[in-house]
């Protein structure tokens, strides 16, 4: 009886022991449903002819262990094929997870894949939809218009199950946990500063623009505060002394420049915890690092390392810096950047060679930027060396197309059977197809067999076209000139913030010292890092705007703490919580005006206006000024000159007060905020995204500087009716020497007659 009550007792233990750990595990277990278009930018695809197939990359973070994931999509097939022999096939990396006929009677289906955690590891992954399609039983045209399948996977989720991996306690774990590209849909990270000094805030900002240049192209969102946030990454920068404030130690003697990383400490209570001695409670799925030093300007120098883009971190919890030095970069100098005036590898620009192989008509792009502001001239060419070479047996009207932002511009014709190979092909551009800032070249090739007819066999396998990448691109130099303000060039390109990559022409003025404000200053500069690829290590921070001299300034606050010298200069006129708006009004010219007897006589006879038409009243347009008042979810993004030198930008935030900007640092990073704002003056909601309004009601600008030449090019271009006057004038002062040449040839021969 003993034995058998003591047995029972073991397996209530056990069975205890096993429930705890599986609640552990389920602390740390998650299911999410993600739109696939947040994961990767996909957007509905249809795919043609015989066989054609679609390829994206989808990421698996490394804090992640997924346990399975279920793609739901739908698709959309041509009525016309034959559903025994067409096919839609799903694979990831090779492995193929769905197949399903492309039936006519049912051409609309939502279909769902399974994919199994074992696909599913850290990294990026292959995700293929291949289709074979059939019109016809036996003969057919490969290439025949009723053969489509449209995949609207812009619509398309993702359900994922996982759950998170516990983060080494080194520092080597930063870039494959933290700052890992994979993460999605966005990394959150909380900065833990101990005082809000124009000092502390630059170095701060020095980390926000390393951890978005290595985040690439994944969104950012980070806030401030003065205590570890759980539940997220924490970076805390400032002293030693401020760090064991928090309760966190080094762990070392060791004194200096200093970047740590340790589990993240939480209270009882707080976040997917685990147990690590007797005395600490921490969350091992999130980490605390922190960027000290013994005096502010250590904190900075530990800052600029952290922010080293090619800084290899050790396998260490912790590591002293000796010394960190940036070089000083030339102006506009950013990732993919196509310097004006010199000939670019395609390599350098990011591309790989690439083999296009069969018939398979998938675009690849060669994506490169140009200077923000660079006056373009449209009477160049910009020259394509092409490095290619192509298969035998093709048949001559294959192809290889060329298209630049959308717009073809060039096609090589591939009319030698016994195939070629070509190094230095050029193709001239004409540089009015290209634009400040992002452009995307892409090559398409149509590769047709040499022998395909309708009633025989053919293959494909042997064609193919292989474009390497010691191909170069070259663009004329030109100068730099731009007309502002004009709101989307930050949204697009950060511009003219990344005109000088160390950030020497960028500052900061913060109207108030709270945390809402900082955490914008450092979204901003994260994205400004993220955008040009590098970290301003140079931009500086100030409260007072009387220091600001010959820069570029952000300037963040609410309404009621605006200077007057940007007030003056701002296209809408601020006063305390409410704005003047000016907007066109149509008003009636009669109204207040004595009406004439005939203009009483028509209005009787407006019953009888086919004998005796009435003239319509004729309205215009005034500009009034109407107050608006601002409330608190109401944000203002203004754009305009600054009132202290000529061609530098203000660019404002502002708002009824500073809470509205936890919400803008999410809108800079997604929602139509970012796709709608342009002109000088946005009103957004931070409530509904849809709420976005763009105007254009302030004085324009000019930033840059253009040579003597450039200035007189750019001046016949605006005012073109100038250069028609002075080409008449041109002429009539050459009709008046000719004339009077000749009056004298005549009375100098009629003297010699004489």
């Amino acid at each position: 009886m003993f034995k058998r009550e003591e047995a029972n007792m073991y397996i209530r233990a056990v069975t205890i022991i096993i429930f705890l750990g599986f609640s552990l595990v389920s602390l740390n277990a998650a299911a999410e449903v993600f739109e696939l278009n947040k994961l990767v930018p996909v957007t509905s695809i249809k795919l043609h002819s015989i066989k054609d197939k679609y390829r994206i990359s989808l990421p698996v973070p490394a804090r992640w262990k997924v346990n399975g994931a279920v793609l739901k999509f739908s698709y959309v097939n041509s009525s016309a094929l034959l559903a025994y022999k067409s096919r839609l096939v799903v694979s990831m990396d090779d492995i193929p997870l769905f197949q399903s006929d492309l039936a006519p009677l049912n051409s609309y289906r939502n279909v769902e894949v399974k994919i199994p955690s074992s696909l599913l590891q850290p990294g990026y992954h292959d995700l293929t939809f291949e289709v074979v399609q059939h019109s016809e039983k036996e003969c057919e045209d490969p290439f025949a218009p009723e053969l489509w399948t449209v995949l609207k996977l812009g619509e398309a989720t993702l359900d994922i199950d996982y759950s998170a991996r516990p983060i080494p306690a080194k520092l080597s774990s930063i870039p494959y946990y933290i700052e890992d590209p994979k993460i999605v849909p966005e990394q959150r990270i909380n900065f833990v500063l101990d005082s809000l000094n124009e000092e502390l805030l630059h170095s701060s900002a020095i980390v926000a623009g390393g951890i978005g240049a290595r985040l690439s192209y994944r969104p950012v969102y980070l806030t401030a505060s003065t205590s570890i946030v759980p539940g997220v990454d924490n970076i805390y920068i400032g002293t030693v002394k401020g760090l064991e404030k928090l309760g966190v130690s080094h762990e070392t003697e060791a004194y200096g420049p200093m970047v740590s990383i340790s589990h993240l400490p939480v209270s009882q209570g707080e976040g997917n915890v685990s147990i690590e001695g007797s005395m600490s409670k921490v969350d091992t799925t999130h980490v605390l690092v922190a960027v000290t030093g013994e005096t502010m300007d250590e904190v900075k120098q530990a800052a600029m390392a952290f922010s080293s883009i090619s800084f290899p971190f050790p396998q260490t919890p912790y590591m002293i810096i000796e010394d960190v030095e940036f070089p000083n970069l030339e102006p506009y100098h950013r990732k993919d950047l196509l310097p004006p005036g010199l000939p670019v590898k395609f390599s350098d620009l990011g591309f790989e060679t690439h083999v296009f192989v069969g018939m398979s008509k998938e675009p690849v792009p060669l994506e490169f930027f140009l200077p923000p502001d660079i006056y373009i001239k449209p009477n160049q060419n910009a020259v394509l060396s092409l490095h290619f070479g192509f298969s035998g047996a093709v048949r001559e009207d294959s192809t290889m197309k060329i298209e630049l932002n959308g717009q073809p511009v060039s096609s090589i014709h591939l009319d030698n059977k016994e195939g070629a190979f070509y190094e230095n092909y050029k193709i001239l551009v004409p540089t009015y197809l290209f634009k400040p800032g992002r452009n995307i070249i892409s090559f398409e090739s149509v590769l047709v067999p040499l022998i395909i007819k309708r009633c025989q066999g053919f293959q494909d396998m042997n064609l193919f076209l292989t474009l390497f990448d010691d191909s170069k691109l070259v663009f004329p130099e030109m100068g730099h000139w731009r007309k502002m303000p004009q709101i989307k060039y930050f949204f697009d390109s950060g511009f003219p913030f990344v005109r000088d990559a160390n950030g020497d022409d960028i500052v900061f003025l913060l109207l108030e010292k709270d945390m809402a404000s900082v955490s914008l200053a450092m979204n901003i500069a994260a994205y400004l890092g993220q955008v040009s690829g590098i970290a301003p290590t140079n931009m500086s921070f100030v409260f007072d705007p009387t220091s600001i001299g010959d820069k570029d300034i952000v300037l963040i606050g609410p309404v009621s703490k605006l200077p007057e010298p940007f007030i003056d200069k701002a296209p809408l006129k601020l006063k305390g919580t409410s704005a003047l708006v000016k907007y066109p009004q149509f008003v009636d010219l009669s109204q207040g005006q004595q009406r004439s007897l005939w203009q009483k006589l028509e209005e009787k006879l407006e019953n009888y206006s086919t004998i005796f038409p009435v003239r319509g009243v004729t309205k215009t347009a005034k500009v009034k000024e109407q107050k608006v008042a601002l409330d608190n979810e109401t944000g203002l993004l203004m754009e305009f000159e600054s009132p202290f030198s000529i061609g530098r930008t203000v660019l404002l935030w502002t708002g009824q007060d500073t809470n509205i900007f936890n919400r803008t640092s999410e809108l800079i990073w997604t929602g139509r905020l970012r796709s709608l704002a342009e002109g000088d003056l946005v009103l957004y909601s931070t409530k509904n995204e849809k709420r976005v309004h763009s105007l254009k009601v302030g004085a324009t600008y000019y930033t840059g500087a253009l040579s003597g030449t450039e200035k007189i090019d750019f001046f016949m271009r605006s005012y073109p009716w100038v250069f028609y006057v002075c080409l008449g004038i041109s002429l009539l002062v050459l009709v008046i020497i000719f004339a009077s040449y000749l009056r004298w040839r005549r009375k100098k021969r009629l003297a010699n007659e004489i």
